[in-house]
């Protein structure tokens, strides 16, 4: 059973269940805290504000308990701001300093840079290996098959050393989109995240989807 986290910022959760309920995969949405203490495998979704999404996190009384559940063994899957609010910081918000994530991931999400083509990056785009390592969540998915993306901030690639000295197990998928940034990424064990969104990719999506559920 995949338990999905609702955090009751709207977007893509109904499209998450969607998706899980099309592949014949038992799930359940969320909000309550003892139940997602009781979950073995998480999907933590989301889509809008970093700001909006801790706000609504801390409001729901559930920043301590995703912070311990993706770190505890559970099997736990972030989807963009899902992926973004484990970071440390994320520039997004009406404050000038931005605002503080889960500090999970070290690091932080910035909005994209002028190089940039186009702000949001919307659409579909590469993803790109950059190691051998054999990552099961992506497991029958090739190096520069293309995904679908929804964001205007993002995790670049110059945190990936700060991440591999807390998580020297990491593999990282990145994409470009006038900066290189990281589009997916595993902890070595039983923690992953990814920026696009696997509800979205069609096919190669639904694989990511299947991969998790048989984690």
């Amino acid at each position: 059973m995949i338990t999905v986290i609702d955090y009751k910022c709207g977007g893509n959760v109904f499209s998450v269940l969607n998706s899980l309920n099309s592949l014949g995969i038992a799930c359940q949405l969320s909000s309550e805290p003892d139940e997602i203490k009781k979950a073995s495998k998480i999907l933590f979704p989301g889509v809008g504000s970093f700001q909006t999404a801790v706000e609504q996190i801390e409001k729901l009384e559930l920043k301590d308990i995703i912070s311990q559940k993706a770190l505890d063994g559970t099997w736990f899957l972030g989807i963009c701001v899902g992926m973004q609010v484990l970071f440390e910081h994320g520039d997004e918000g009406s404050s000038p300093e931005g605002s503080k994530g889960l500090g999970i991931i070290p690091g932080s999400v910035k909005k994209f840079s002028k190089q940039a083509p186009k702000i949001p990056h919307m659409g579909w785009n590469q993803i790109k290996f950059t190691d051998k390592v054999s990552n099961p969540l992506l497991k029958g998915i090739s190096d520069k098959e293309d995904f679908y993306f929804v964001h205007s901030f993002r995790a670049g690639s110059e945190n990936i050393q700060a991440i591999k000295s807390k998580f020297p197990q990491s593999s990282f998928i990145v994409t470009e989109f006038g900066d290189e940034f990281i589009s997916s990424w595993w902890n070595g064990e039983r923690l992953f995240a990814c920026q696009f969104h696997p509800e979205k990719s069609g096919k190669n999506g639904l694989k990511i989807l299947e991969n998790f559920a048989s984690l």
